[in-house]
């Protein structure tokens, strides 16, 4: 009996960390401090149409471990929506990885203003590159004080 109790404590335990190892999702965020590359003002007022005015930010290439994103492209509304989009993949993942992004709005002084929500990337898996778009919310008495951001 004691052997047998052996086998089954020993598989138990891996049992347990595969099960660790496939089921969890690998977490994966910019919090590197990555500062937009590129940013911008965006003026599309149409007659007739509501204003479409928006500030936009951009990144180049980030890296989080086997985790890439590339063409990072925030817009913030005046109203206080935003829009986010990128491209995103990951080179290795037993259990598929998420990008997490949030945003750090911030004054020409560096001081922050907002902090967004988290926006996860669809679920990825190795090698396959996914191009998503994530709309939300921010304060927009903050609008006309940002000048920089920092996923």
């Amino acid at each position: 009996m004691t052997a047998l109790r052996r086998v089954a404590r020993l598989t138990a335990t891996m049992v347990a960390i595969i099960a660790a190892v496939v089921v969890f999702p690998t977490p994966a965020s910019a919090a590197t401090g990555g500062n937009a590359v590129g940013s911008g003002i965006s003026t599309g007022s149409r007659t007739g149409l509501a204003d479409d005015t928006y500030k936009w930010f951009s990144w180049g290439d980030l890296k989080v471990g086997d985790c890439h994103q590339t063409g990072g492209y925030l817009r913030l509304y005046a109203d206080g929506r935003l829009t986010f989009s990128a491209r995103t993949w990951t080179d290795f993942t037993l259990s598929g990885d998420v990008w997490h992004a949030r945003f750090e709005l911030k004054n020409s002084a560096g001081q922050s203003l907002f902090t967004t929500s988290t926006y996860d990337s669809p679920t990825m898996w190795a090698s396959k590159r996914h191009d998503w778009t994530a709309n939300g919310t921010y304060e927009p008495s903050v609008y006309a004080a940002t000048v920089r951001v920092t996923q």
